[in-house]
């Protein structure tokens, strides 16, 4: 029996993310419920194991449904389709996974943050009975909303790679996702270590989603190939059109056969699509997708959104953007001085003589230096524009640090006065809403990457330039 018919690695990796998700959030609600509210931590914990309980149902009913709908409803050709279409499914929900992961250091902050300071207001009503009626189930249903979510995403994951996955793999894969997801959320709340300590994990775990979502490519596209998606496919080589020919023949030492004995390749295969004898259909939409999911990563990195969260990396977008117009117009105003010292330039060659050209002259050098002017103030106004985004990102910062260090002033339903980003569900009113739903509070630091800070220009005179 094969290694991959007894364990997904996919499956593996749609589990380990979820739950540690679910892990993290459940982590730093106990964190905040121990400085805060520690009698409300039976709740976390009854909320969390509903969650599970109602996610493991749910899972199962799916799971039935679907893989009975697989076997009973689609024969021959049909199958083939359905294998291809499910596997470019699986493309999308693994890429979008794989990015995700790369953005998960940041959601330990961002449930903390939110957490924090709707737990100090609602602390100061502990002595209403029914407001600590309300926060207990309130509390309760955020755990179980949290992890129910992830569950429920998890069986979605699935289901974009069941076409290809065993339904025996997936047991063994989910139990050792869960048990590592497990054991990092555990290790945050027992050693208050932060989840942005594995950001290498990440990455690695990122590029290995990327091959997954690639191998997804090669075999879909091998399921398409075989219905005649791209073209009708004959039974003989030698009848088959140029794009379903094989360009190599590795089979001899290098088989995907789940029965070669060699069993790496045909775990190659399963996991991230090798093919044995590759045809150009396949080598050209498993290198598109590769050229897609690289152009999108260094978009990202230039925009600043790879490893930050949206809210995070607009701010930062922001601030980019308008760091690049101060540096084009301090471009301009650099070229228009050029521009204005060549005219004087040329004036002044014609300063001893009279006539039309000398007045060309002037007049030309007289526009040049209007222009230059008019390029040196766009480019002092670019630079203030920025400075004074950086300076409003800066106050941001500062006000949000101090609404987490001191709370505010609470209402009679425990929700902070005068501040959208603390209406939680530990107050009556946000009873069932989960934290996504909520007010984003503004992440991050002028100095942070991709934020570089910048000065009003200066302009020495044009002849110095030259």
């Amino acid at each position: 029996m094969a290694f991959q018919d007894y364990f997904s690695i996919v499956a593996f990796f749609i589990f380990l993310r979820e739950t540690l998700e679910a892990s993290v959030i459940i982590a730093v609600l106990l964190q905040v419920m121990n400085r805060t509210l520690p009698r409300l931590k039976r709740q976390v914990w009854w909320g969390a194991g509903a969650g599970i309980v109602i996610s493991i149902i749910f899972g199962g009913i799916f799971a039935g449904v679907y893989y009975a709908a697989k076997t009973m409803l689609f024969k021959g050709t049909a199958k083939a389709i359905f294998q291809g279409v499910i596997s470019y499914i699986a493309v999308f929900l693994i890429t979008y996974l794989a990015f995700a992961m790369l953005r998960f250091a940041n959601i330990e902050e961002k449930y903390a943050r939110k957490l924090e300071v709707a737990a100090k207001n609602a602390a100061a009503n502990a002595s209403n009975p029914v407001h600590n009626r309300t926060q207990g189930y309130s509390v309760a249903i955020l755990a179980f909303t949290a992890v129910l979510r992830e569950g429920i995403e998890s069986v979605i994951f699935l289901a974009g790679v069941g076409s290809n996955t065993g339904v025996a793999s997936i047991p063994l894969a989910a139990l050792a996702g869960l048990a590592v997801g497990l054991a990092v959320g555990l290790a945050i709340y027992y050693s208050g270590r932060a989840i942005k300590d594995l950001k290498a994990f990440f990455v690695v775990s990122t590029f290995i989603l990327f091959s997954i979502a690639a191998g997804q490519v090669s075999l879909g596209t091998q399921m398409l190939s075989l219905a005649g998606a791209f073209g009708p496919y004959a039974v003989w080589q030698d009848d088959l059109a140029w794009h379903y020919r094989p360009v190599a023949d590795l089979s001899h030492c290098c088989s995907d056969e789940f029965n070669a004995p060699n069993k790496f390749f045909s775990l190659a295969h399963a996991v991230v699509g090798y093919q044995a004898k590759p045809t150009p259909i396949i080598l050209i939409l498993y290198c598109l997708y590769w050229a897609i999911v690289i152009g999108v990563v260094i978009l990202k990195w230039r925009n600043g959104s790879l490893f930050d969260s949206n809210a995070n990396a607009k701010r930062k977008r922001t601030a980019l953007r308008l760091e690049r117009a101060a540096a084009a117009a301090r471009r301009r105003a650099v070229a228009a001085d050029r521009k204005a010292a060549r005219a004087e330039a040329a004036a002044a060659a014609f300063a001893g003589y009279a006539g039309p050209q000398r007045d060309e002259a002037e007049r030309a050098a007289s526009e040049a230096r209007a222009a230059a002017s008019e390029a040196r103030a766009a480019a002092d106004a670019a630079a203030a524009a920025h400075e004074a985004e950086l300076q409003r990102l800066q106050e941001e910062d500062e006000a949000a640090r101090a609404g987490d260090g001191g709370g505010g002033s609470s209402s009679g339903d425990g929700e902070a006065s005068g501040s959208d980003d603390v209406a939680v569900v530990v107050d009556s009113g946000a009873k069932g809403k989960d934290v996504d739903a909520l007010p984003a509070v503004a992440i991050g630091r002028a100095s942070s990457p991709g934020v570089v800070k910048a000065t009003a220009a200066t302009w020495p005179n044009a002849s110095a330039r030259d």
